[in-house]
């Protein structure tokens, strides 16, 4: 939900951000929606600065796993918003190296995969979390065919 299969696939200004993040910016995030949630769920609320550093360092790795999806067998649901911090078409790459978008489905339905694509009107990445239409899309897929 709402990422990308290699660290090109942000928007520039996604990527940009996640470099500048940093120990620092644990305390401005305090005043975040991401905050507000950690605090009603982590054990140990005192270890937000470790968590930022933490995930400070992990997005500045840069991944490319496309060689690696056509491979995967399990179903795949890909979810982003349309104003998400991925382009559009990015998702519908990430569905067709699933082998996902190739052709038309056919009257029977014997041309689609068991794979997924939803891109969620008016949802970006940082509500896609909170909107009913998530679980509306999600939990038929969950459910099975």
């Amino acid at each position: 939900m709402s990422t990308v299969f290699k660290r090109q696939g942000w928007y520039p200004e996604m990527t940009a951000g996640m470099d500048a993040m940093g120990p620092e910016t644990a305390g401005p995030l305090m005043q975040s929606p991401m905050y507000e949630v950690y605090e009603r769920i982590a054990p140990r609320v005192e270890d937000w600065p470790l968590l930022v550093r933490q995930v400070s360092q992990v997005v500045k790795v840069g991944y490319d796993w496309s060689a690696d999806i056509p491979g995967l067998t399990i179903p795949v649901m890909i979810v982003i918003g349309d104003a998400d911090g991925l382009p559009p078409s990015h998702a519908v790459e990430f569905f067709r190296l699933l082998g996902g978008g190739r052709r038309d489905a056919g009257w029977d339905r014997s041309g689609m995969t068991h794979h997924r694509l939803a891109i969620l009107p008016g949802v970006t990445h940082y509500d896609i979390n909170v909107v009913p239409a998530l679980s509306a899309a999600v939990i038929p897929f969950l459910d099975g065919p």
